[in-house]
């Protein structure tokens, strides 16, 4: 894993004294799960939703989240803290602009140990289905904490520091708890033997209404018992034919743009499909027979917008014309925009 080897992260997990045997990313996850785990222990344990885990992960951690809604909300939460002597929430209508989903700020003036920290999530308008997975990000940030620092902390989409890249994968594990999610996960497999949209759809109202679809979608696959793969193919050029691209725009010189083609944009995989070698590589170029392509180019009908199939591994090939594997396959996969959206499942 890339990040594994980020100097970065390596720091961070030599400073909480975590055991790298399985990589920095997985200690530092483990890490923090472990944490959780005995401030749940520590509150006497018993059946908990993700909202009673979160709520006991911000007491212990003296975190008030504050969410935004509209302008005027902002406007008022200003006001608010700066009137009690917080001037640096005032820089939050500049640091709140459309490309920063939260801030993290530490309180100076009249702050106790229940509300030393204040996560301000923006939720103005298409920032609301990030909202969950925003709350997350910056309880990472606190949960992994080693030494004085700055703060704020601003979380970008632009912002593809290691550091942030690894904020968002502890927030992808940890805001949806395996005590909380596995139960959930079992029955649906109990149910129908393979994940579906409309399974994660139960997993999320049952256990955590707030989250994205997307958030849980991910959440469900990384933990279903069985080999699984999440794909989201689009239009999009070889890794190199961008880099080329990127550079030729830099020395101003003159090249063919290359034809783009569908391809894996996104590719997830749980456990069980990296141990038995089931696998799609980011990037690759969806062959042509497969359903996922009949499926972006509109030759596939439904009634309800999804659809299913099955075929064999064998058809997806790396640019070599090596096969990723064999064996059958079935997918479940909508059209979601400019893109496919699949579960490969064997």
């Amino acid at each position: 894993m890339r990040l594994d080897r980020d100097p970065s992260i390596i720091r961070m997990a030599y400073e909480l004294k975590v055991d790298l045997a399985e990589g920095a990313v997985r200690g530092i996850i483990r890490y923090c799960r472990d944490k959780i785990r005995a401030w749940i222990r520590e509150e006497g344990g018993g059946a908990l939703d993700a909202a009673g885990i979160e709520g006991i992960v911000r007491r212990k951690l003296g975190l008030v989240i504050e969410e935004v809604w509209t302008d005027s909300d902002l406007d008022e939460l200003i006001a608010r803290y700066v009137r009690v002597g917080e001037p640096v929430f005032a820089t939050l209508k500049v640091e709140l602009d459309a490309q920063t989903f939260a801030a993290l700020l530490e309180r100076v003036s009249g702050r106790t140990p229940a509300d030393r920290y204040v996560a301000v999530v923006d939720c103005r308008g298409d920032k609301a289905y990030r909202r969950f997975f925003s709350r997350w990000h910056e309880i990472a940030h606190l949960l992994t904490l080693t030494r004085q620092i700055e703060l704020p902390f601003f979380r970008c989409r632009a912002d593809q520091s290691a550091t942030e890249s690894l904020m968002d994968a502890i927030a992808g594990e940890l805001g949806f708890p395996d005590e909380v999610i596995k139960p959930r996960l079992e029955e649906e497999h109990r149910r129908t033997g393979r994940l579906t949209f409309a399974g994660v759809e139960r997993v999320r109202q049952e256990t955590c209404p707030e989250a994205s679809f997307q958030s849980m979608l991910n959440a469900c696959v990384v933990r279903w018992p069985r080999p699984i793969l999440l794909l989201e193919a689009g239009m999009g050029v070889k890794k190199a034919e961008r880099d080329a691209m990127e550079s030729s725009q830099l020395a101003l010189v003159q090249r063919t743009v290359p034809q783009a083609v569908l391809r894996v944009l996104v590719a997830i995989s749980n456990e069980a499909a990296r141990k038995s070698r089931f696998r799609v590589d980011k990037n690759m170029a969806v062959p042509v027979e497969s359903l996922v392509h009949r499926i972006f180019a509109g030759s596939e009908s439904s009634t309800n917008g999804e659809f299913e199939g099955a075929e064999d591994l064998a058809l997806w090939r790396h640019s070599d014309g090596a096969a990723v594997g064999s064996g059958a396959v079935s997918i479940h996969a909508r059209h979601v925009g400019a893109r496919v959206v699949a579960l490969l499942q064997r």
